[in-house]
C-alpha cells in the first residue's frame, strides 16, 4: 500500500498537519515561559486573593458602586500594598458568621453524666464591608497584559471566516455596543449568533476565529478548558494562513489555563478543532 505522502494529494496533507502540530509546539513553549515567570506567579498570588462573591452580594456591590470593578475587604488591600483612602465608604454585603455553642446531650446520656455537653458549628450572617480598586491607593496590583491587536492585516481571511458562519447558518453581527471595553466578541449558541466588536481588521479576524472556535468545539460555557481550546485554536488557524496573533493569544491562554495541565488536557480537541476550520477554510484536494 502506497504512503499518503505518495499518493496525490498526500503531501499537501502532511504538510498541513506538519504545520498544525508546529503551531502547536510553539503555542506550548510559549505560554509554558509566560507561566514559569516571576511576573505571572505574582499574578497568580494576586488572584488568589481574591474572593468570589455570591449572586447576591454581586448585586449588592452593583446597586451600591456600579462602576466597581474589583473590590476586597480592608485587609485584603492591605496585604496587596494598597491602602484605602481616608474617608471612602465602604461597600456593604453580606458575610457568614460563624460560632460555636453548647449544646445538651441526649436524655439517655445526661443521666449518665449531668454535666456533659457538646459543641457545634453555627452559621449566621451579618454584614460587612468591601473596597473597589478605585476607593484605594498604592502598589499596582501584579497583570498579565493580553493586548487588542492592531493592524490592517487578515481581512481576506476574516472574509473567509464570515463566509463559513454564513454556511453554518449562524448571524454574525459588528458592534461597538458591548458590555465591557475588554470584550471583544462572544457566540450565543442558543441564538446562533457570533458578535464581534469593530476594531482592527486584525483583532477582529482573531475575535472571530475565537467564537467560531467555540462554535466548532461545541462549548457552551466560559471554562478554563473551553477558553483555552478557543484561544489555541485562533493561534493555530491564523498562523497557517501567515497571520501572527501570539502577542495577544499567548497571555491570554496563559491566564485561562493557570495550571499547565489545563492546556495539555485540551491538546487534542484543539488539534482536532483546528483542522476543522482550516479545511473549511483551504478545503483539501480530491483526488
Amino acid at each position: 500500500m502506497s504512503s499518503p505522502e505518495s499518493r496525490p494529494g498526500g503531501g499537501a496533507e502532511s504538510s498541513r498537519e506538519a504545520s498544525i502540530q508546529e503551531s502547536l509546539t510553539r503555542l506550548e513553549h510559549a505560554v509554558g515561559a509566560i507561566q514559569d515567570s516571576e511576573t505571572f506567579r505574582a499574578y497568580l498570588d494576586a488572584q488568589a486573593r481574591f474572593h468570589s462573591y455570591s449572586f447576591g452580594n454581586a448585586l449588592l456591590i452593583v446597586s451600591q458602586k456600579p462602576d466597581a470593578t474589583r473590590v476586597a475587604g480592608y485587609q485584603t488591600w492591605k496585604s496587596l500594598g494598597r491602602q484605602v483612602r481616608r474617608g471612602e465608604k465602604g461597600i456593604r454585603i453580606i458575610v457568614p458568621m460563624r460560632g460555636r455553642t453548647a449544646v445538651a446531650p441526649a436524655e439517655s446520656e445526661a443521666s449518665a453524666n449531668e454535666e456533659a455537653k457538646t459543641e457545634r458549628t453555627i452559621v449566621r450572617f451579618g454584614t460587612g464591608s468591601v473596597f473597589d480598586i478605585s476607593q484605594t491607593d498604592g502598589e499596582p496590583l501584579p497583570t498579565v497584559d493580553v493586548p487588542v491587536l492592531e493592524g490592517e492585516e487578515g481581512m481576506a481571511l476574516y472574509d473567509r471566516l464570515a463566509e463559513i458562519a454564513t454556511a453554518e447558518e449562524l448571524t454574525l453581527v459588528r458592534t461597538n455596543q458591548l458590555p465591557r471595553e475588554s470584550v471583544m466578541g462572544y457566540y450565543e449558541p442558543g441564538e446562533r449568533r457570533i458578535v464581534v466588536r469593530e476594531a482592527s481588521p486584525r483583532q477582529m479576524v482573531k475575535t472571530l476565529a475565537h467564537e467560531l472556535a467555540h462554535h466548532f468545539g461545541a462549548g457552551t460555557e466560559s471554562t478554563l478548558e473551553e477558553e483555552t481550546m478557543a484561544e489555541s485554536c485562533v493561534y493555530v488557524v491564523c498562523a497557517h494562513f501567515g497571520l501572527d496573533t501570539g502577542e495577544r493569544s499567548f497571555p491570554y491562554v496563559a491566564t485561562w489555563s493557570k495550571d499547565a495541565t489545563v492546556l495539555k488536557a485540551a491538546m487534542m480537541r484543539i488539534q482536532q478543532v483546528s483542522s476543522q476550520v482550516i479545511n473549511r477554510l483551504d478545503p483539501p484536494t480530491q483526488v
